[in-house]
């Protein structure tokens, strides 16, 4: 338990150590392939001592087998099977929490649920600071502030961007549900404190998709009633709520960004261009691992240089900001891997078809909500290769009793 959770602890402070292994100045970061090897380490270890392994695996195994032949054909090694490697991540952390029993799982879980609140309650703290001199705080971090929230004020904490934190406090938020309801760990008044004070807390980030997540869930989430009348009802007031201050909120702080979104020229949409000019060139199977919006692409630029892919792309190395390349990240990944995306989405599929432990519809929800929540914002930020992609594969891991590759549910039959 205790080598758990301090791979999780790791897990979340990846942001920061990102953040000041840039401010010293290191070219490359390998602390999330670190932290992923002891991962797989443990998986092994599991496997070989069970003698057994989930046969999701094997589409793992054929995902890795795939884009190992894109690398070769395309001939981009060895940059290419590293990019390999940063995708496979995503896997090792599902399987390992996965195999892991149901007692341990559960332990593990409410283990968890308590780091992150400690962590909530640091991210208050560092709330104060960030209110009384947020100039200093983000130059102590090494990064620069963008036309967001109040006179520039915005939550960044010790993750270094507004969306960042926004989705750790999603993910406490849906954490701390799982808990008190699926576990029915008793609520006392210090949990509801702390749940509404990561609430605020997000919304002080400014970061519209994740707020918006966070409300979709608490709207559509199943508390329970024993009146089913009342229950609408109330959702139906809270729904309302929840419109008018979501739409203050958005019309508030967000009217020149949303304008720009809608601009031809904003930079995801200029992503999305050249991921489907690149992959009509590169059809069916992709320009390969690591050519285009990855990791490794901006080691191995043949593919910017051929497509003439300028710096109001790839982000401007003299105010630390690698970012727009990676703004697009499902479109890149699909230009990248052709059609191996559809290995990639059996996975998520199977995933979404997989029973919970607990056979309630809280944990039913919660787990759904949580692979939809991955997905959708997956357009826009690397969730499949950043360290929240690999909390949320380990709690899905710990949710989840079992999922087979050959076995279909019917979907019309009771879950």
């Amino acid at each position: 338990m205790f080598l758990r959770n301090l791979l999780f602890i790791f897990l979340i402070l990846q942001p920061f150590v990102d953040k000041l292994s840039k401010k010293a100045g290191a070219e490359i970061n390998i602390f999330n392939e670190m932290l992923s090897i002891a991962v797989l380490i443990g998986l092994v270890v599991i496997y070989a001592y069970r003698k057994r392994a989930n046969n999701l695996i094997l589409v793992v195994l054929a995902f890795i087998f795939y884009c190992s032949f894109l690398v070769i054909w395309r001939q981009i090694f060895p940059l290419g099977f590293f990019q390999i490697i940063i995708y496979s991540q995503f896997f090792f952390y599902f399987l390992y929490f996965h195999s892991l029993s149901e007692e341990v799982k559960h332990k593990t879980l409410i283990s968890f649920k308590r780091i992150m609140s400690v962590f909530v309650i640091v991210i208050a703290c560092l709330a104060f600071f960030e209110a009384y001199d947020h100039t200093t705080f983000r130059n102590f971090l090494g990064v620069h502030s963008v036309k967001r929230g109040i006179n520039y004020f915005y939550l960044i904490s010790f993750f270094g961007s507004g969306p960042s934190l926004s989705i750790f406090l999603f993910i406490y938020i849906l954490i701390w549900h799982y808990i008190h309801y699926a576990l029915k760990v008793t609520i006392k008044k210090l949990d509801i404190a702390m749940v509404v004070l990561a609430a605020i807390l997000a919304i002080l980030t400014f970061s519209r998709k994740e707020v918006l997540f966070i409300f979709l869930f608490l709207i559509f989430f199943p508390y329970p009633t024993r009146n089913q009348l009342n229950k609408w009802i109330k959702r139906g007031v809270f729904f309302f709520a929840v419109f008018l201050g979501l739409s203050v909120y958005y019309i508030t702080f967000f009217g020149v960004a949303n304008s720009t979104a809608l601009n031809p020229d904003y930079v995801r949409w200029k992503i999305v261009s050249k991921s489907f000019e690149i992959y009509a060139d590169h059809f069916p199977f992709g320009s390969g691992p690591g050519t285009f919006g990855s990791r490794t692409s901006l080691m191995m630029d043949h593919i910017y240089q051929r497509y003439n892919v300028g710096q109001d792309l790839l982000g401007w190395e003299a105010i630390n900001s690698r970012g727009p390349i990676y703004d697009a990240f499902l479109f890149s990944f699909i230009t990248e891997i052709g059609i191996g995306i559809f290995i990639f989405l059996f996975f998520i599929y199977k995933l979404f078809e997989g029973k919970t432990i607990l056979n309630s519809e809280y944990s039913r929800f919660t787990k759904n909500f949580l692979l939809f929540f991955t997905i959708s914002l997956s357009f826009f930020v690397p969730m499949f290769t950043n360290n929240f992609g690999f909390i949320i594969m380990a709690f899905l891991g710990l949710m989840i009793s079992n999922v087979s590759v050959f076995k279909f549910r019917r979907w019309y039959a009771k879950a």
